[in-house]
């Protein structure tokens, strides 16, 4: 543990060590609360649940638009739905313990997001222009925000019960600042390799007993075509007219919907709470009306004391301001039908017991066509490129097709350039031909035999390719005289690295006998937080040595030969101020993380999982 605490502590001023894993639930596995009961095959079931095929779709898509290309990979697949079942599992473990969050906590967060604001304030409009571009509903977003706030609560919970004894935190800040002053004695094998000699046999012996390293699998060379709306729309000139009259025709887009600011006291009741609870729920916010209507001037006092909303309460029950759809129905109703001033009655929602006050109105202010112009202009430029996309995409097909000994034909009727690839494996393209179906059309025995075109395929969203191969080298056994030199070189390195080693040791073994080491370095004081340039594995033998005779000599050997120091004197060294505390919460973050993966694991050993195997083969969506 104190390697890896050290080598997170260099620069304890600029970053703090061993970080949470934050595991990243946001914005997956929610789709479920948005489809409804069409039955496609499942991709998970997991306990009476189950996730969808399109919900593993919609996570394998976010993956790849982070990784920048499909998800080919079965160990990636295989992680995404991971991803899916955790954050099913402990969505489920979290709301059968208690954890909730309310639709203020949502909306605060929402509100709170840069994206969605203008001079400071929320919009409605950003926000609606935005939830567009990703083809996504508000309350789909909406769900996303309440269940990371929800698995956070969970997160939050394991980290605050996380315990680090202050004496452990003490001992290993002692450790990470004791020093050593040493010296250095370098055997690389670089300096032995003239002594090595490799003849011819020894390369032939190697050779062939490892073929399959020299053996290149079938390759081609393509020449392909590109129809893609990313390029159609380059090309497309919207002009300040054209956006003008959009902007006239959909005005209600830009005109940024009324708000209401306002404070709520909650009297929170359970959904499954029974006749008796709901009814003593009641009686207490009556009470609390009841004072209100005394003393409206207690309003604030009476939320920060007997508020169930724990973000507004401490707030004085301030909600800020919001629009109507931003807040479940019997709330937004209540609201906008009061006046600034008023004080409701008792509000009823699923969370139970409202006494809301109106603080405000804000009427929503009209964005001008500048402040929209640059977002309606590049719309106007996709909805046009969408267009002409999906009107060439067909015919560009179809000519591919009908014409198949040559791609000229479609390049100059829709004005692509003719591009060539680079050699080519089945299973490592490059760029767009990494397309594992492009790959598997353009090694078919027809298209090696013919070089005819291959269907046009789409490697990425509204992006074509069509291809023919150009040229075909079979796979087979790199020629000897071709990588001899190679297997010279490495022959020659490992050799230098075992004479490297035996020097070492043989130095070693006379220092510890009272012969003076040859080539020793000037002095050096290292600590596990300064190594200076001391390798990883040099420094924990440094600090395993025993040192209760000085000097001491130790040896360790590396990738590149071996390395001998003499350790002269040890002190106790200083650490930055402070620093046992910021290690203690480091180690209670480390707590924190294992108690929370453990947890993970006891839920999952209850419910039963099962993941149909087809989901996690590689395939073109």
């Amino acid at each position: 543990m104190l390697e890896a605490i050290r080598e997170r502590a260099q620069g304890w001023i600029a970053k703090v060590i061993l970080a949470l894993l934050i595991i990243p639930f946001a914005l997956w596995g929610v789709d479920s609360y948005f489809t409804g009961g069409g039955k496609e095959p499942a991709a998970a079931e997991v306990g009476d649940g189950e996730i969808s095929q399109r919900e593993f779709l919609k996570a394998l898509k976010e993956h790849e638009e982070e990784l920048g290309g499909k998800v080919e990979d079965k160990v990636l697949r295989q992680q995404v739905m991971d991803q899916l079942v955790n954050t099913r599992l402990l969505g489920e473990a979290a709301t059968k313990a208690g954890f909730a969050v309310l639709d203020p906590q949502v909306q605060a967060v929402l509100a709170g997001v840069d994206i969605f604001q203008d001079n400071g304030k929320f919009s409605q409009a950003k926000l609606e222009a935005w939830l567009k571009s990703k083809g996504m509903a508000q309350g789909e977003l909406l769900a996303m925000i309440g269940q990371d706030l929800l698995l956070k609560q969970v997160q939050i919970g394991y980290g605050e019960g996380a315990v680090a004894p202050r004496p452990v935190a003490e001992r290993l800040t002692t450790l990470l600042g004791q020093q050593r002053d040493l010296n250095e004695a370098v055997f690389d094998a670089g300096a032995y390799a003239a002594n090595v000699k490799i003849d011819d046999s020894a390369i032939e012996a190697e050779y062939k007993a490892r073929q399959s390293d020299y053996t290149i699998p079938a390759q081609i060379r393509a020449q392909y075509l590109v129809l893609s709306q990313a390029a159609l729309e380059e090309a497309i000139q919207v002009s300040d007219e054209q956006a003008r009259a959009f902007y006239s025709a959909n005005a209600a887009r830009f005109q940024e919907p009324e708000q209401r600011q306002a404070a709520h006291i909650l009297v929170k009741v359970d959904g499954s709470a029974d006749a008796q609870s709901k009814a003593a729920a009641k009686a207490k916010a009556e009470g609390l009306l009841a004072e209100i209507r005394k003393s409206p001037g207690k309003f604030a006092d009476l939320a920060r004391q007997h508020s169930q909303d724990p973000v507004s309460g401490a707030q004085g029950g301030d909600l800020g301001a919001f629009t109507r759809d931003m807040m479940v129905k019997p709330f937004a109703d209540a609201v906008w039908g009061m006046k600034p001033g008023e004080v409701s009655g008792l509000v009823e929602s699923q969370f139970g017991y409202h006494i809301i006050r109106l603080d405000k109105v804000v009427v929503g202010a009209k964005l001008g066509f500048e402040v929209v112009k640059g977002d309606i202009i590049q719309e106007l430029r996709q909805q046009e490129a969408q267009k002409r996309f999906a009107e060439s995409a067909e015919s560009f097909s179809n000519k591919v097709y009908e014409q198949p000994e040559s791609l000229e034909p479609a390049a100059k009727d829709f004005g692509l350039k003719l591009q060539e690839s680079g050699w080519l494996a089945k299973d490592k393209g490059e760029g767009l031909l990494a397309n594992a179906r492009l790959l598997e059309s353009l090694f078919s025995q027809d298209a090696l035999a013919k070089k005819q075109n291959v269907e046009a395929v789409e490697v990425a969203p509204n992006t074509l390719v069509a291809a023919r191969v150009l040229e075909h080298r079979p796979a087979g056994l790199r020629p000897l005289a071709d990588v001899a030199g190679e297997i010279r070189a490495r022959l020659t390195q490992a050799r230098a690295k075992i004479l490297a080693v035996e020097a070492g040791k043989k130095a070693l073994e006379a220092a510890r006998a009272g012969q003076a080491p040859a080539g020793l370095s000037a002095p050096m004081t290292i600590s596990r937080m300064q190594p200076l340039n001391v390798p990883r594995d040099a420094l924990n033998a440094v600090f395993r040595a025993e040192t209760g005779t000085l000097p001491a000599f130790v040896g360790v050997e590396l990738a590149d030969g071996y390395r001998l120091y003499r350790i002269n004197r040890v002190d106790a060294g200083s650490t930055p101020p402070g620093m046992a505390d910021k290690l203690r919460g480091d180690l209670r973050r480390l707590v924190a993380q294992e108690e929370m993966r453990a947890y993970l694991e006891s839920v999952k050993a209850s419910v039963k999982i099962k993941i149909a195997p087809e989901s996690l083969e590689p395939k073109n969506e």
